[in-house]
């Protein structure tokens, strides 16, 4: 049997037991920086990996607000959209710090709550970022 005709699994199979499961980065034995199954970092992914890593990353910015947050899931649609691209941008530890914010979505006041988002550094780093997720905010008093 050639590779040609090795299925595509059994050839994945071989190679993850090879190289073994590491989800943090480490530099292999020649140095170079490597995630995964042997994935060499300084090579680009495809469009298909990067974004199933997005998405998994969505998974892990919603689950942090599910843990942490349980009444966020009756927010408005797009309340809960801002907040999970926030947590995803910025994490839970920086996010936790919107104090405020929080506060004013606890008592569905998105006008404040848009108004805490503008207030903050954050708001100023992200640019057009802050101010569509703003908009979208405001446009909850509508919902």
């Amino acid at each position: 049997m050639s590779i040609a005709q090795l299925e595509l699994e059994d050839l994945t199979e071989i190679i993850a037991k090879h190289e073994g499961l590491r989800l943090d980065m480490y530099l292999d034995t020649v140095g170079v920086p490597t995630i995964g199954y042997g994935h060499n970092l300084q090579t680009p992914i495809s469009e298909t990996a990067a974004k199933q890593i997005l998405k998994d990353d969505i998974s892990i910015a919603v689950q942090e607000l599910d843990d942490r947050m349980d009444w966020w899931r009756d927010l408005p649609y797009k309340a809960q959209v801002v907040l999970a691209s926030m947590v995803f941008n910025m994490g839970w530890p920086r996010f936790s710090q919107f104090k405020k914010l929080r506060a004013a979505l606890e008592d569905r006041d998105f006008t404040k709550a848009a108004l805490e988002m503008e207030d903050s550094l954050w708001y100023n780093q992200v640019k057009s970022r802050g101010v569509e997720l703003k908009q979208m905010m405001l446009e909850c008093n509508d919902e």
